[in-house]
């Protein structure tokens, strides 16, 4: 028997894929698209589950759907499970050892015009949270942030309001990544030891200011006399970490390696001299040390005594979290009571390439966003009427019906081939040339730009004929390849009565040929679930209001049927349009 892992790095992999793939210069063209405005079966307080069926996959969406808005770049972003700050609460602290997929070790605080992402990387022996990470208290290049509950965080990353509210849902936030945090990430740096096991009897503390005879004994840059109140055993203090708290060369910490009581003088030895030699400024503390031991280099850390518990190890001050471990262990050392109250501490290995180098990753990005906002009518492209109430996602669709105006061409171009333009690889098949400016093409992929340029040219791969792109037109519309109108248009004159939204319409024998009345303008009449050929020159009439009108002339969806391929597709509650509201669409894809 076996057991198997997907990883989060193959589950970011495929969201970095997606976005890449709408970005990347032989890009996928995706739309979002809005679908059903006919009620459910069973009405639209029963939402149907959906299948990877055929019907639920292909059949329905085509037939249903109604409008579409093409993904950009700037509207896919990266997401992880979303974790407001809240007073109270117990974080869990990173841990390299543990599946941290399902617990909250890290939060975001609004503060006003962005949102701040911290990362815990220490939580008090799993405290609650009291004090608020303040973004104003730490930058990109601090290594960690002190709160005063205890808890240490890491910044990550900032997001404005704006890119929060576009992507932000109740249970997903978007992470944008921090350059200068990315760059000052440490690989293999320890950021953390826990203290497991407190222990006991750590009596080797001391703290005191250095006087002017107590420095460099003899010359000796690695010998100091300390204080008269320093325990007077020999070797009490050997293995402990003098670290010098104030004054001059404050922050330094170095392992005492020898220490002799002879007479009234009490002699310390260190492993090696202080980088600045401290003077009659400094003050320090003696206290148990921290060995680290593992295949990285510099990390330095010393251990802070609990005087009112018994000397136990409160907790593990990182002194310098030095770099490039992949392994790592650490021990306590220094005068205790006993092997049986030794106190058992662990060093944390940070993630690859060391906190905030891929926050993506390490806060477990495995979602993606895709957010949309149909924007009123989309300069008149999309409808404002009527309702719909399933969203859907297609990928790399084919335009049914594209008129171009061309420049001067350098030959005709051949019914039925394919041409491309060179600069986007756009392509289609030609249905119509009349010679003079005027080229039709079908089954259209990828965005066609216009321009005067050679690599704006559309060139016939048959004929060889180029020519540039002057404007164009998709169903009788001048409009660009950022939206698309899926619905059947037809020109009419009215004969009687209006049809009614939803309704089935049909000519002559409704087993023949039906559809359903989607709106109307003054000139134009629309309908979806098309089966059969309304035939243009004939009466439509609507089943439930026996309204009719003769229609004129037919333009085809913009779409062409069944091409692409539905990626997506969601029913949810009923969503009334007006030519008045826009709707921001959040698709959360996992991968």
């Amino acid at each position: 028997m076996s057991t198997q892992l997907i990883t989060n790095y193959f589950r970011l992999h495929n969201v970095n894929q997606f976005r890449e793939s709408i970005s990347e210069t032989a890009n996928s063209v995706y739309y979002v698209f809005a679908a059903k405005h006919t009620p459910y079966p069973g009405g639209d307080s029963s939402i149907p589950s959906l299948t990877n069926s055929v019907e639920d996959t292909l059949t329905n969406p085509y037939s249903e759907m109604v409008f579409g808005k093409r993904v950009t770049p700037s509207d896919v972003v990266a997401m992880v499970p979303r974790y407001n700050w809240i007073v109270n609460t117990h974080y869990s602290a990173y841990r390299s050892d543990q599946d941290l997929s399902l617990q909250q070790y890290y939060v975001a605080v609004n503060g006003g015009s962005a949102f701040h992402v911290f990362k815990c990387l220490d939580n008090n022996a799993n405290a609650a949270s009291v004090n608020e990470p303040d973004i104003t208290q730490t930058s990109a290049d601090d290594e960690y942030y002190a709160t005063s509950d205890g808890y240490q965080w890491k910044y990550m990353y900032s997001v404005t309001s704006t890119t929060f509210n576009k992507f932000a849902t109740n249970e997903y936030m978007p992470v944008v990544a921090n350059n200068l945090v990315v760059a000052n990430a440490v690989a293999g740096a320890i950021d953390v030891i826990t203290v497991d096991f407190r222990g006991s009897n750590y009596n080797t503390f001391l703290s005191n200011t250095f006087i002017s005879t107590d420095l460099r004994v003899g010359g000796d840059t690695t010998r100091y006399y300390i204080a008269n109140n320093a325990v007077a055993s020999n070797n009490f203090y050997t293995g402990s970490f003098i670290y010098l708290t104030n004054g001059t060369g404050q922050g330094q910490g170095r392992r005492i390696v020898d220490y002799v009581s002879l007479g009234g003088s009490k002699t310390i030895v260190l492993e090696s001299a202080f980088s600045t030699a401290p003077d009659a400024t400094t003050s320090y503390e003696i206290g148990p040390g921290v060995y680290i031991t593992g295949d990285g280099d510099g990390a330095v850390a010393r251990a802070i005594v609990n005087t009112a518990q018994s000397n136990t190890i409160q907790r593990v001050e990182i002194i310098d979290r030095g770099y490039n471990y992949t392994w790592v262990n650490a021990t306590i050392t220094g005068n205790t009571g006993g092997v049986s109250n030794t106190a058992i501490v662990s060093a944390v290995l940070g993630p690859k390439g060391g906190h905030g180098s891929n926050p993506e990753y390490e806060l477990g990005a495995t979602a993606l966003c895709m957010s949309v906002t149909f924007a009123n009518t989309e300069t008149g492209t999309i409808p404002v009427s009527n309702d719909y109430r399933a969203i859907g996602v297609l990928k790399d669709p084919l335009f049914a019906n594209v008129e171009i105006t061309v420049g001067a061409a350098s030959g005709p171009f051949s019914i039925g081939e394919t041409v491309i333009q060179a600069n986007t690889g756009a392509q289609g098949v030609v249905t119509e040339w009349d010679t003079i400016n005027t080229l039709t093409l079908t089954s259209v992929s990828g965005i066609i730009l216009t321009g005067n340029t050679t690599v704006n040219y559309l060139t016939g791969q048959t004929s060889g004929t180029t020519s540039s792109v002057v404007s164009y037109q998709i169903n009788g519309n001048a409009k660009g390849f950022n939206t698309f109108d899926q619905r059947h248009r037809y020109t009419f004159l009215p004969i009687a009565g209006q049809f009614t939204s939803d309704e089935v319409v049909y000519q002559t024998d409704i087993q023949l040929a039906n559809a359903v009345f989607h709106s109307n303008t003054e000139s134009s009449l629309y309908v979806t679930h098309l089966k059969g050929v309304l035939n243009t020159g004939n009466t439509l009439v609507g089943q439930s209001s026996g309204a009719s009108a003769n229609l004129l002339f037919a333009y085809p969806p913009d779409i062409v049927q069944n091409s692409g391929e539905v990626i997506y597709f969601e029913n949810e509650s009923p969503i009334t349009r007006s030519n008045s509201q826009s709707e921001t669409i959040k698709i959360i894809l996992q991968f």
